[in-house]
């Protein structure tokens, strides 16, 4: 298989597979947007879950960012359009939109020029927040649900850095 070659700062669609690997059911949300969750009364506190898709760029194991864009998925129970059930086993798939780009600075463009560019990957993390939005603040206390694994499948690619 051929990596395809990306130009850095270019948009493109991702795919990532989001599988309960657990013993027991979970739900996880699946609406792009917040706002869709907030109550009516905007100064009540309101709970959701939260999915995180984040796409980190590599260099072999030596150099890894999450520089590769990502999506956040929102969703509550009591919104019933915005979860998805999945047993043991079964999986869902987010497509999205991502652009890659390379941190800059002294030590990552060291770590660029000594080590290519040649992999993407995608890390999922699963939390319950609860959030409370004034005219004049915001506050968000957040609990990770699901720990992600560290090591995502990975995807060659040929980034070219201008």
């Amino acid at each position: 298989m051929t990596a395809p070659i990306i130009q850095e700062g270019d948009e493109s669609t991702f795919e990532v597979s989001v599988e309960n690997a657990s013993s027991s059911p979970i739900r996880i949300p699946f609406s792009p947007h917040l706002a869709h969750l907030q109550p009516k009364d905007a100064a009540k506190k309101f709970a959701y879950s939260e999915l995180h898709i984040v796409l980190w760029i590599a260099a072999g194991e030596k150099w890894s960012n999450n520089t590769g864009g990502g999506v956040t998925l929102y969703g509550d129970d009591e919104h019933s359009d915005t979860m998805v059930s999945l047993n043991p086993g079964q999986w869902v798939r987010i497509v999205s939109r991502g652009k890659l780009d390379v941190p800059r600075g002294q030590l990552s463009d060291q770590l660029i020029r000594s080590h290519e560019i040649d992999t993407v990957y995608a890390q999922a993390s699963l939390y319950r927040d609860e959030t409370l939005i004034t005219p004049t603040q915001s506050a968000t206390v957040s609990q990770e649900l699901c720990v992600a694994h560290p090591d995502g499948q990975t995807f060659p690619i040929q980034l070219i850095v201008p």
